[in-house]
């Protein structure tokens, strides 16, 4: 049985994954999700025009999540065939972003946790590195499978990297920034000896994954990653037949 692919009239083509952006100022260095050259592959935004803190949303909110919905529906309707979130807390918008739009939809790097935790040696687990330690709720973490008692960390609410988010600036120093996000990871750790990977929460932090896995020796885990992914499993990769199999 053969199946024909799903044809849809788009404007745009291309551009697998689109990405809802939280209306945010701050300067966003390659890596993070906000930057545009950190993918390999086209990628398609669009702003949730007035939504700001990630961290006190909730879909309950009305306005807001309809904000996100109208944005994520205008990303589809250009062509895009999967959507992503810039805020790791937006994993409480997972399930009702999934009831209400048309292609699949990956809201948050924390997603990655309960696999992450499945690859694990025994007596290991996962910890999670936020940008905003006191916000990340047990709500946040249940609403996509992850055990509320998983280890929490995160840089230092009046370091550069927190108040440079807080503030908008419109130009940050990279290793003011890496050297904040390193000593949270530190920080993680020492607090849980039996922690065995790292996933990132926040889609600023992956710019700095590479100095947080040379520092510690532990896999890290992020946003990129996980849409690499999505995207892979969106328009899977076409392999060279070799000759002799012809």
């Amino acid at each position: 049985m053969t199946y024909e692919r799903q044809v849809r009239h788009k404007p745009v083509h291309g551009a697998t994954i689109g990405i809802v952006m939280l209306d945010t100022k701050f300067q966003r260095l390659p890596g993070d999700i906000g930057h545009a050259e950190t993918f390999p592959f086209p990628v398609q935004y669009q702003v949730a025009k007035g939504v700001r803190n990630g961290a006190i949303l909730a879909p309950d909110q009305t306005d807001v999540l309809e904000k996100f919905l109208d944005a994520a529906n205008e990303l589809i309707s250009l062509g895009v065939d999967g959507i992503a979130t810039s805020c790791g807390f937006l994993s409480k918008f997972q399930p009702v972003l999934t009831e209400r739009l048309s292609v699949p939809v990956a809201t948050s790097s924390l997603l990655q946790v309960p696999f992450v935790q499945a690859t694990l040696p025994k007596g290991k687990r996962v910890g999670i590195l936020t940008a905003v330690e006191d916000a990340l709720t047990q709500d946040h973490l249940r609403v996509v499978g992850i055990d509320p008692e998983t280890p929490i960390a995160g840089p230092d609410p009046n370091g550069k990297m927190r108040q440079n988010s807080i503030n908008g600036r419109a130009s940050v120093d990279y290793f003011e920034q890496e050297k904040d996000v390193v000593a949270a990871a530190r920080k993680l750790v020492e607090r849980n000896a039996d922690i065995g990977a790292i996933v990132l929460e926040c889609t600023n932090f992956p710019p700095y994954a590479h100095a947080i896995e040379s520092a510690l020796g532990l896999p890290v885990y992020d946003v990129v990653g996980m849409i690499h992914w999505f995207q892979r499993g969106l328009r899977p990769r076409r392999y060279d037949v070799p000759a002799s199999c012809s």
